[in-house]
């Protein structure tokens, strides 16, 4: 499923399914975060678009490239939410922080090596 793998784009698919069905343990996270129910949803909504997009990507290279960008934008504003809860600094809460780090370089060089090669 485009350059990022099928399992960056299941992992984007079971997050937002998870976030638009407002699975507990995904928004007691979020909550604590600040993050109320509608936006945990519209969170959910915009990583399952952009799982499907780095799919279609497959056929339609500018589509990959936009949910690529999309996700890439999506997952920086989720580290300033960790951050600002200064999560990096609590082991508790350091494996939730850093997810969306590394997803986001995932993300990023995925849409860099796209247009790289279109």
């Amino acid at each position: 499923m485009a350059a990022s793998g099928p399992q960056v784009n299941v992992r984007f698919l079971l997050a937002g399914v998870q976030k638009v069905l407002l699975r507990d343990p995904v928004t007691a996270n979020l909550l604590r975060l600040g993050v109320g129910s509608t936006m945990t949803r519209s969170i959910g909504a915009l990583e399952i678009a952009g799982a499907l997009g780095l799919a279609a990507g497959l056929w339609f290279k500018p589509l990959a490239i936009t949910a690529a960008a999309g996700l890439t934008l999506l997952l920086i504003g989720a580290v300033g939410f960790h951050l600002r809860a200064r999560d990096f600094t609590h082991r508790r809460h350091r494996s939730h922080a850093v997810a969306p780090v590394v997803l986001a370089v995932v993300t990023g060089t995925t849409m860099a090596l796209l247009l790289a090669t279109s």
